[in-house]
């Protein structure tokens, strides 16, 4: 599942380039040799490769990687998907695409992190039911994935959820409408900064004001 684009060279750390050439089956001597470091240095690459990239290593097909990239950290999860190549991107979006209405609560709160992220425009259908998700959880990251895919034809999600009893979600459907530079939301938008009492909602709101217009 790992995707090495050696013509991408100038983009990966000297960590990574040690690891990658490791995966590709060159031997810890022969490491130390062509990368000219000794071998407590290239033990540590590629120990921290596998940290880093176990995730995709471990992952042999779709529904494996997406179960391992939802139990995995953040920041582990952002470099899983980094890594992954358009085919494999699409394929773990179909998975998802497949199964979501069958997902439970929290499988769904990851898949739907997982399509902000890759940041696939034909997901709409998908958002739109997560939108109105019983869960908040499931509801503010489907807001927040419109705001990182930043389409248009989203739009009427994030206006949507400006109604939404959750503020966090309230202040997500904001930021997303900023990115997508709304004009639409205006009035909404400043009915929610007269009604709230939430600061950060209420910056959020000032945000929006002066990147696409003032009360």
């Amino acid at each position: 599942m790992i995707n090495i684009n050696w013509s991408d060279i100038i983009s990966y750390s000297d960590e990574d380039i040690t690891y990658f050439l490791f995966l590709e089956g060159k031997s810890i001597e022969s490491l130390c040799r062509i990368r000219n470091l000794n071998k407590e240095t290239i033990q540590k690459h590629v120990l921290d490769g596998k940290i880093k990239y176990g995730i995709l290593a471990k992952s042999n097909d779709e529904e494996e990687l997406f179960q391992v990239i939802s139990k995995s950290g953040k920041q582990d999860k952002i470099e899983a998907l980094r890594y992954l190549n358009d085919l494999n991107k699409s394929k773990l979006v179909q998975f998802i695409r497949d199964n979501y209405a069958d997902m439970k609560t929290k499988d769904k709160e990851n898949a739907v992190w997982i399509l902000g992220e890759i940041g696939d425009k034909t997901v709409l259908d998908i958002l739109i039911k997560a939108s109105v998700h019983n869960h908040v959880n499931v509801r503010r990251m489907a807001v927040s994935a419109v705001g990182k895919i930043g389409e248009k034809d989203m739009e009427k999600i994030a206006i949507r959820a400006l109604e939404d009893q959750n503020p966090q979600v309230v202040m997500y459907a904001i930021k997303a409408l900023i990115k997508i530079k709304s004009e639409n939301a205006m009035e909404k938008i400043k009915e929610v900064y007269k009604k709230t009492e939430k600061d950060y909602i209420k910056r959020t709101a000032e945000e929006y004001f002066s990147e696409v217009g003032e009360v």
